[in-house]
């Protein structure tokens, strides 16, 4: 008699069926879980705004501007729940708190519009967290538009989800986004509360990268100029506060760092307000106030690499590895620019000037296999609009002769000051296509672009200069690290072509 190892006919049916069930089982919880992930957090939420700015004919209203800030420091006192540090790597908790993590805020009110701008000691806030700050508001704050933009500080909690203790877990606590969210909207009531009648100068400093930041990617093209405003009282000529922006990662203290910082843009709006001090004395007085910073055109990307020398402003010191006294050198250097600027340049103040207000829902395309995974995973929350497309937003802002791009990321310098490349190695071979830079487009005389405005979407990298494929850039051996996180090649031309309407429309009135 032979014996057949193969099971009967009927046990193998069972088994088929069992396994096909399973499979249909698994398709349709993974189904489940992909359109729960990717619903739209905010259904038929769009943001059209066309405000051209106070009529000629109508008379002018006096200008006022109002500051508030919040601490948003989390809690580190229990090390059953650590608080994941974002920016570098993942697994990074957070042991102490160094200094005091803000949101702080301005609002500016022109007699007809209303416009409240918060900045966040964070690494980014996602699009439908800076919707549910808007909805947060309370009515009497009555803004008209509202930005939330973040610093993009490397020391900071994850409000991201990508460093989490590990490449699966994210590293967001969820108690700790609605204290951020909650704080935002707070800042702004306050500062809109603080209202009062304010002139304000307007400046640009041009500055050197070096000792300051380097570009770690080619081409090498910066945007190292630092731009502020200036808003006093015009009664008594006490310092309101004001509006700082820079182009750089706050990432000073670098990856090896475990505690808590606001690092540069902390340290400078310290020194603005109460003055640049060390152990020999007072150097320079402080101005007063409340200081918001904005960051700018962060890609490429610029930052104070631990290979960049940090000189004190007044020691015959300088800092290479990094610290939180490098930190401390690269603000104070920052401030004695501006305070420097003040007590030597009797600029002109406006106490009325027509604000504008131009704003757009988009959509983008996410072409990144990386930021599809990772919502199936559990590591990022945010929904797309319509499948495979996100909900951002872009601005475009003007204060008389300031005017102010709005960028839902970190952008390239190269499109904003020009020197875009027809790359070698790029993946399409082609010229560029995002012309002219978008500080050619703006009107106005001093242009300040904020990154992460609204949205932290990564890196926005010309389409001439996008790489994946090998061979790779200028003959490198592996691929850039922007476009790991970055949502797609596309993203640069709609931001382009969206910003480039409302710039032709702001000249144009």
């Amino acid at each position: 008699m032979t014996l057949s190892s193969k099971p009967p006919s009927s046990v193998r049916r069972r088994i088929v069926r069992f396994a096909l069930f399973s499979a249909l089982i698994v398709g349709g919880l993974l189904s489940a879980r992909i359109l729960f992930v990717f619903r739209d957090r905010h259904p038929n939420h769009s943001v059209l705004l066309d405000i051209p700015g106070r009529n000629p004919s109508q008379p002018s209203q006096p200008l006022r501007a109002g500051f508030a800030r919040l601490k948003i420091n989390p809690d580190v006192s229990n090390p059953r729940k650590p608080v994941w540090l974002a920016g570098f790597s993942q697994n990074r908790a957070a042991t102490k708190i160094h200094d005091d993590l803000w949101a702080v805020a301005i609002v500016i009110d022109d007699g007809q519009s209303r416009l409240g701008l918060v900045a966040l000691d964070a690494i980014g806030f996602f699009h439908d967290d800076v919707i549910e700050v808007r909805r947060s508001l309370s009515k009497i704050a009555r803004l008209t538009y509202a930005i939330v933009c973040s610093t993009h500080n490397h020391s900071t909690p994850d409000l991201m989800g990508l460093w989490g203790p590990h490449p699966l877990k994210s590293g967001v606590n969820p108690a700790y986004r609605l204290q951020v969210i909650a704080a935002a909207a707070k800042a702004l009531e306050e500062a809109t509360a603080n209202l009062q009648p304010a002139e304000f100068s307007s400046h640009e400093i041009e500055l050197k990268p070096d000792g300051l930041q380097t570009d770690t990617r080619k081409p090498r093209v910066f945007d190292p100029n630092l731009r502020f405003l200036h808003f006093k009282n015009p009664t008594n000529n006490a310092t309101l506060g004001s509006l700082v922006g820079w182009a750089n990662h706050p990432e000073t203290v670098w990856s090896g760092d475990t505690e808590i910082t606001a690092d540069f843009p902390g340290t400078l709006r310290d020194a603005l307000e109460s003055g640049i001090h060390d152990a020999s004395g007072t150097k320079m007085d402080g101005l007063g106030g409340i200081h918001v910073f904005v960051n700018g055109a962060v890609g490429g990307l610029m930052t104070t690499h631990p290979s960049v020398t940090v000189p004190d402003p007044y020691q015959a010191l300088a800092y290479t590895k990094p610290s939180h006294e490098k930190t401390r050198a690269l603000g104070q250097s920052l401030a004695k620019h501006i305070l420097t600027r003040l007590k030597t340049t009797n600029a002109p103040s406006l106490s009325s000037a027509p604000l504008s207000i131009r704003a757009r829902t988009i959509q983008i395309r996410l072409d990144n296999p990386g930021f599809l995974i990772a919502p199936v995973l559990g590591l990022i929350d945010r929904g797309h609009q319509r499948w495979n497309h996100i909900r951002t937003e872009t601005a475009l802002i003007t204060l008389g002769n300031v005017s102010f791009a709005c960028i839902p990321g970190e952008i390239y310098p190269e499109l904003v000051n020009g020197g875009m490349e027809q790359a070698p190695g790029g993946d399409f071979g082609i010229p560029p296509l995002e012309v002219p830079p978008i500080r050619e487009l703006m009107p106005g005389q001093i242009k300040f672009v904020l990154g992460l405005a609204n949205d932290a979407i990564g890196y926005i990298i010309p389409k001439s200069e996008w790489d994946r494929r090998p061979p790779f850039l200028y003959g490198a051996q592996k691929a850039p690290y922007g476009e790991v996180n970055s949502v797609g090649p596309e993203t640069a031309q709609i931001l382009h072509r969206t910003l480039s309407e409302m710039c032709r429309a702001a000249t144009s009135n």
